[in-house]
């Protein structure tokens, strides 16, 4: 099935775009003002499918300096539909364009707050980079909503242009030394990294990214785990770089799901506000693009900013692909220890497994274990010593003797009653010296058989540990341990979390934090891929 794509563009554009917040901030404490306001912006946009903005957060990062609590006041440039603080309980007021918060700073103190714009007023918003998708079947421009599920030739090409060129008058020296005045296209330098297309080999094959010298830049691909990841850097640098410029990415897809992707816009220089001195230092700007782009250079060229941030970038895919194995052996191991999709009450012993085919884990099968002990055998082996106990009853003991022999009279009495009645005669000595032993026998060995001891055999004595009592305390002190096993596992079980039916970590967040190892480690890559990979 298509997942909706999301084009995210990170612009990190710390003098050239200021979205919501104009410094100098306002600010009043009990005491003196702070030492100094420290003011970030990271502004996210989402594309939709043609590449049109549809959304747009500003992440914002407040450091003040002093000591004390200070009340900060800051104006907005743009309606805010919402706006929240990020990483502490500290409320933030935003009132007819205004946003006002309290901070102490103790030495110096952070405010993290994300801001959304209202949506009628992203049209008023002048980004410095314009971005256009267009994707492509067998040939045939089409929707990527129409791509799902089938399969072909896809074609997408990405077009980026850098919008911030102006017409300026301009006095520089050419190459003959002489003074030339000429106007100008003058343009804030920015480099534009594509990044996240991730596309599964099991979908994908014969995956390329062809470049075209002076208007595309090529593809740079990486194969890992069966995911070939597809990244590009372009630079918007005129004049050594076109403003405008496109990739491509090109692949043969069966049963296609397009993948999202990231788009991180850099300035490559500082502006400043005083046009005055663009002039006056452009010839030395100009002078310096070819140092420029040696120094930005390309991912496959060493001792660049681009093979840096290339470098950092496989690095954390090398952590994230890491964090994934351990999560991977991770959720096996939990499912190993107690398996979600158990059911312990439709368990067939004799398969093995549930109603479902689903085998117990380590955990399930002590409490099956745990719940024969405890239902079954303790049970079995109360009744045992209950049917010893009526057998003790049946012979009765020696000293049984004077009743008429019944149904209810001991074996010993009978004995003895036909002893006195036979007496004088043979069958008085065979009941002396043959059954009579055997009935003392009998009786001794039943109460070992309960209790344990040395059991009267044919030849002499045996010892006899197997006895009821001693096999029930061993039954009741394994259920014991078994119960403290399941305690014990119970409490891994809780450590690496909850699994959902497809086998993925349940969110489980404790003051603002994860509070299981699998979604810690969920989390841990979200964190990466989302806020630490360049581009």
């Amino acid at each position: 099935m298509l997942r909706k794509p999301k084009f995210h563009k990170l612009l990190t554009l710390f003098m050239v775009l200021s979205l919501v917040l104009v410094l100098p901030l306002s600010a009043a404490g009990s005491g003196a003002a702070p030492e100094n306001i420290i003011d970030n912006e990271l502004v996210v946009s989402t594309l939709g499918e043609d590449g049109t903005i549809t959304g747009m957060q500003v992440l914002n990062h407040i450091r003040v300096f002093g000591e004390g609590a200070y009340s900060i006041e800051d104006s907005s440039r743009f309606k805010l539909s919402s706006i929240r603080n990020l990483y502490s309980s500290d409320k933030i007021n935003l009132s007819d364009g205004k946003i006002n918060m309290n901070i102490t700073a103790e030495g110096f103190s952070d405010l993290y707050y994300l801001a959304q714009l209202d949506q009628e007023e992203i049209a008023k918003v002048d980004l410095p980079v314009s971005v256009n998708l267009e994707y492509y079947l067998d040939g045939q421009k089409v929707q990527p909503s129409q791509m799902a599920g089938k399969s072909g030739q896809v074609k997408i090409v990405i077009e980026v242009e850098n919008l911030t060129g102006e017409p300026q008058m301009l006095e520089f020296k050419d190459s003959d030394g002489e003074t030339v005045t000429q106007e100008m296209m003058v343009y804030t330098p920015y480099a534009v990294s594509i990044s996240g297309v991730d596309l599964d080999n099991s979908k994908f094959a014969n995956i390329k990214a062809p470049g075209v010298a002076g208007e595309s830049p090529e593809g740079v691909l990486a194969n890992v785990q069966g995911v070939t990841s597809v990244s590009w850097t372009v630079p918007l640098i005129p004049p050594a770089y076109p403003a405008k410029q496109y990739v491509v990415l090109e692949a043969d897809g069966k049963n296609i799901e397009m993948p999202s992707f990231n788009i991180g816009v850099m300035p490559i220089l500082p502006t400043t506000s005083s046009i005055d001195n663009l002039t006056s230092s452009l010839t030395q700007l100009y002078d310096g693009f070819n140092q420029i782009h040696q120094g930005i250079g390309a991912s496959n060229q060493d001792a660049t900013l681009l093979y840096g941030l290339a470098a950092v970038k496989n690095g954390l895919h090398q952590v994230v692909d890491g964090l994934a194995t351990v999560e991977s052996n991770l959720k096996m191991i939990r499912v190993g220890l107690a398996n979600p999709n158990f059911d312990a009450s439709s368990y067939n012993m004799g398969t093995g497994t549930d109603g479902k085919g689903e085998t117990p884990g380590a955990k399930d099968a002590i409490g099956l274990m745990k719940n024969t002990i405890d239902t079954q055998l303790l049970a079995a082996f109360g009744g045992q010593k209950m049917v010893l106990g009526l057998m003790e009853t049946a012979i009765g003991t020696s000293a049984d003797i004077g009743q008429e022999p019944s149904a209810s009279t001991s074996l010993y009495n009978d004995i003895n009653y036909l002893k006195a009645a036979l007496a004088g005669t043979p069958a008085q000595q065979v009941i002396t010296n043959a059954i009579e032993p055997k009935l003392n026998a009998m009786n001794h060995n039943v109460k070992v058989f309960r209790d344990g001891g040395e059991m009267v055999t044919s030849t002499g004595t045996m010892a006899f540990p197997a006895s009821v009592s001693a096999v029930e305390l061993g039954s009741k002190t394994l259920s014991e341990k078994l119960g403290q096993l399941d305690g014990g596992l119970t409490m891994a079980v809780i450590g690496l979390g909850a699994l959902d039916e497809n086998g993925q970590p349940v969110k489980v967040m404790a003051n603002g934090k994860p509070a299981s190892l699998l979604y810690a480690l969920e989390y841990l890559q979200q964190s990466i891929n989302g806020q630490m990979i360049p581009g």
